[in-house]
């Protein structure tokens, strides 16, 4: 996969190459300037503290209890049951939040910091991901700032998700997928491609259609060699694994499938539309693709010229190069990265509602988009069909409103608060406050999470009040629940 590199220096490049990487680093930890949780991220942290959905039933027939006792539920064993019973998904994530937390702490800084090293790990990866493409060439910067100008990537840096998690394995995973491919078909080299794949999975179910376009690429390219005994004991270890989990999640799963029948019923009220949901997925591909024009309207012909101009894009990449390898690299980046719009498309068309075409939920094939971009235009850049000029008119058009769009997005950020428990659980804190009231019991396991590890207090639920109630030394305050599920 060496590529000659006609701009500068190879040398020069290199140095290009780790300042960008780095940068993209420093951007990772600066962000974000605030910060406020919310619901999906609640139920990361409560997860990572064992407790579950069900858990406020298990304090039902008492009135007090201490931080002792609702500590207790902070182990391993109720980590996994808190995640299969809240949804199947996320164990990986949530399992080494929690270890990560007793190692760190209870803060909004730690649980955030988690995210923020699996995005610099991912921008590693893509790192070397790029070079296996580039070979140190100036293109691997291009790609690096395509994915560190990226709201969605940038955006789950700091969620408290599995997000962030999820792409640095499917990124790491496509690595040795694309040395298998490539360079040398070990069964090493397709064992550690399993192996992440289902770290990705196991991160966040919904990498998996990424991990499809890998197994259809294999079956597609190598199946006259796949199946050889090497090879078959190099997957085996890997499918073994998920369908273990997955039998065990089950539960999980069931309970998800149930969430999404409410949110159907929910919405019944509105008509579903087909459109409506293609509308929505192609509008976030083509940001993904680096043409931001939709993200400034909503407008379905802006959405339709957009993903049109990517696409004809990649049809002139294909006739632009006559090496047949480069046009099977930008075969395969193009379906890994548009991999999330059909699956998640076809997921809304199935349970007729639009909760599966979040934004965040096609953050698996970003990596691969900006790759994609970048090879494609290596590609111009590199033929004699396609003027320099053209290529830099390319760059203006996709690079820049990418770094515009993100600036935007950074000075624009207003969280809101929609859960006041981390202020709560500060001020427990740095007053020393050792006896608190609760309207029940879901909410002083939030506060929990929040509190120092073995710091002391005693809870009190008060069925009739909606406040928190703080008991000082000679007075009493009182601070309104905020809690906004949604």
């Amino acid at each position: 996969m060496l590529v000659s590199n006609n701009i500068i220096s190879t040398a020069l490049a290199r140095k290009i190459n780790i300042f960008c990487l780095l940068a993209a680093i420093v951007l990772v930890l600066a962000l974000p300037f605030k910060k406020e949780i919310w619901y999906d991220e609640t139920v990361s942290i409560r997860c990572s503290k064992g407790i579950s959905h069900d858990a406020p039933s298990l304090l039902s027939n008492l009135d007090a209890a201490s931080s002792a006792d609702l500590a207790q539920l902070n182990n391993v064993a109720n980590v996994f049951n808190a995640t299969v019973l809240d949804n199947g998904n996320s164990f990986l994530y949530n399992i080494c939040l929690h270890w990560f937390t007793l190692l760190f702490g209870n803060s909004l800084t730690a649980y955030m910091l988690l995210s923020k090293l699996c995005a610099i790990a991912s921008l590693i990866a893509f790192y070397v991901l790029c070079n296996l493409f580039f070979r140190n060439s100036i293109f691997t910067s291009v790609a690096i700032l395509f994915l560190a100008t990226d709201n969605n990537f940038m955006g789950m840096s700091h969620e408290i998700r599995a997000y962030s998690m999820g792409i640095f394995f499917v990124t790491i995973a496509a690595i040795y997928f694309f040395k298998f491919l490539y360079e040398k078909e070990s069964p090493f080299y397709l064992f550690l491609t399993g192996i992440f794949s289902v770290c990705a999975i196991l991160s966040h179910f919904l990498s998996v259609y990424v991990i499809l376009v890998f197994l259809g690429a294999l079956l597609f390219t190598k199946k006259a060699r796949l199946f050889s005994g090497k090879n078959i004991v190099a997957m085996l270890i890997p499918i073994t694994l998920l369908a273990t989990f997955f039998y065990f999640s089950y539960t999980g799963l069931k309970l998800m499938s149930t969430q999404n029948h409410q949110i159907q019923v929910r919405n019944a009220s509105h008509s579903f539309s087909i459109w409506e949901a293609i509308q929505r997925s192609v509008k976030f591909t083509a940001i993904n693709f680096k043409a931001v024009f939709p993200a400034f309207g909503n407008r379905p012909i802006v959405t339709i010229i957009s993903f049109l101009m990517v696409f004809a894009l990649y049809v002139i990449g294909i006739k632009v190069t006559s090496n047949i390898a480069e046009k099977n690299r930008l075969h395969l980046l193009f379906l890994l990265g548009a991999a999330g719009s059909l699956f998640l498309l076809v997921l809304s068309m199935k349970a007729q509602h639009y909760t599966s075409l979040y934004y965040r939920y096609y953050s698996f094939c970003v990596p691969f988009c900006c790759l994609f971009m970048a090879y494609l235009l290596f590609i111009f850049f590199s033929s004699p069909k396609f003027s320099s000029l053209a290529t830099g008119g390319i760059i203006a058009i996709t690079l820049f409103p990418a770094g515009l769009l993100f600036l935007l997005g950074v000075l624009s950020a207003r969280p809101q608060l929609a859960y006041n428990h981390l202020v709560v659980a500060d001020k427990i804190v740095q007053e020393k406050i050792t006896k608190m009231e609760v309207p029940d019991w879901e909410n002083s396991l939030l506060v929990q999470c929040f509190l120092p590890k073995g710091y002391k207090i005693d809870y009190v639920r008060n069925l009739n009040s909606p406040n928190f109630t703080l008991y000082k030394a000679n007075t009493i305050e009182r601070i309104p629940v905020i809690k906004k599920d949604s």
